[in-house]
């Protein structure tokens, strides 16, 4: 089956693979390209689309928020994942996380970070609610 693209002025072409039903394309951030995810549900993904246009442009902004909740979870909750080793800071969990994706859908935003090892090469994924504040964490892989 062939793909769909659209084209955005903000996002550039966001291919739709029909395999899996899913929209996508790349963005550059800080410096490093990652990928944007749209996953609409029935005929939402204009409104979507235009609501993660806002939400990326302060992403650069909120990163730091978002990585100090996670590095707190993943203390709080999620001690089981860290690799074995020497003690770990928050602050540190913080500084080595890099983020790598942002899926959005109409429920919010999920933020995948990379762990750099601290839990043993698995992603952490920060959940955004619609008006942008951190509201879960989870690790993946």
């Amino acid at each position: 089956m062939t793909n769909v693209e659209i084209h955005d002025e903000f996002w550039g072409n966001i291919i739709k693979d029909r395999d899996i039903d899913f929209y996508s394309c790349w963005k550059l951030l800080k410096g490093k390209e990652i990928e944007i995810a749209f996953d609409p549900v029935e005929d939402d993904l204009h409104e979507i689309i235009d609501h993660a246009k806002e939400f990326f442009s302060r992403i650069e902004e909120n990163d730091m928020m978002f990585r100090e909740y996670a590095a707190g979870e993943v203390l709080s909750n999620y001690r089981e994942y860290i690799v074995k080793g020497a003690a770990i800071t928050k602050e540190e969990i913080v500084n080595r996380m890099q983020i790598e994706s942002l899926v959005v859908d109409s429920e919010g935003f999920t933020l995948s970070y990379e762990d750099d090892g601290i839990c043993g090469d698995h992603i952490i994924m920060v959940f955004v609610d619609e008006h942008g504040e951190p509201c879960g964490v989870n690790i993946a892989g």
